[in-house]
């Protein structure tokens, strides 16, 4: 059911209802009881007209001027939370791992300058070091990917996955140097999570879009695979594709993340190239 929250800029709802609202913001025709059930919960009138907060949300989502996909995997399932950026408004959700595709979503508004803390939440950032033993390490992409599907399993099977991909070593990255499949081992061991995020603001994939994939292994330090260098496409990944995986401390973590951000060169260069004719 629909739920709108004005005090705390919270609004929550289901996909086919944010569909609705959307039509009705256009003045298009939506599905009559749904509408109706936008109306009692206060963000539609009857005569069409949208709540002020509702319609920053739907106007936010609809034509963001920037735009953030967070991806994290840890032992309750997947997570994929978004974020958009419309002048100085922030809308985000924040999902649980166990929400199905039909749950409804709430959708939070907060304010540019805490678009960081935002995403520092959302991946599960806290305060660790860099261990005096991690170094960088490479090894092939594709068996990284195996290793952390196999990971990414219900809670109940977590545990006995992670044990079985870290004993599969040989199996997996058999032709890797000692001394990279020893630290992948380390870290391996001590995987609490995975974190992906991406950052739009354009069309154009490789000069409107960073990205950031990180490792939190608790004690073990966060890592970030630094090549290839996200956003991936399917194209970049080959079975010879390495992954260089380098430790960061909790510090360096939120300066990868602030350097997701466009900066206003960018933002003035992308308005130049698309309004140009």
């Amino acid at each position: 059911m629909a739920r709108l929250d004005a005090v705390r800029h919270r609004i929550e709802l289901t996909d086919h209802e944010f569909e609705a609202l959307r039509l009705v913001n256009n003045g298009e025709e939506a599905d009559a009881s749904t509408r109706q059930a936008l109306e009692d919960a206060g963000m539609v009138g009857p005569e069409g007209q949208i709540s002020p907060l509702v319609l920053d949300l739907v106007q936010t989502v609809s034509e963001p001027m920037i735009e953030c996909a967070i991806e994290t995997a840890g032992p309750q399932g997947p997570l994929h939370a978004v974020l958009a950026v419309r002048e100085e408004t922030v809308w985000y959700t924040d999902p649980w791992p166990q929400d199905g595709p039909d749950s409804p979503v709430l959708y939070s508004r907060d304010e540019l300058p805490q678009l960081l803390w935002i995403l520092a939440r959302l991946v599960g950032l806290r305060r660790h070091e860099v261990p005096r033993a991690a170094v960088p390490f490479t090894v092939p992409l594709r068996s990284i990917d195996a290793v952390v599907q196999t990971m990414s399993l219900s809670e109940g099977e977590w545990e006995p996955a992670r044990t079985v991909a870290t004993a599969q070593l040989d199996r997996f990255f058999g032709e890797v140097a000692e001394s990279d499949r020893l630290m992948l081992m380390a870290t391996l061991s001590h995987l609490e999570s995975t974190a992906r995020v991406t950052m739009v603001w354009g069309p154009d994939v490789s000069t409107d879009a960073r990205g950031v994939a990180l490792w939190n292994c608790g004690e073990g330090g966060y890592w970030v695979r630094s090549t290839p260098a996200e956003p991936l496409t399917a194209q970049d990944i080959t079975p010879d594709t390495l992954a260089t995986f380098r430790p960061l401390s909790a510090g360096e973590v939120w300066r990868a993340l602030a350097d997701l951000l466009p900066s206003s060169a960018e933002l003035r260069a992308l308005v130049e190239r698309v309004g140009a004719p």
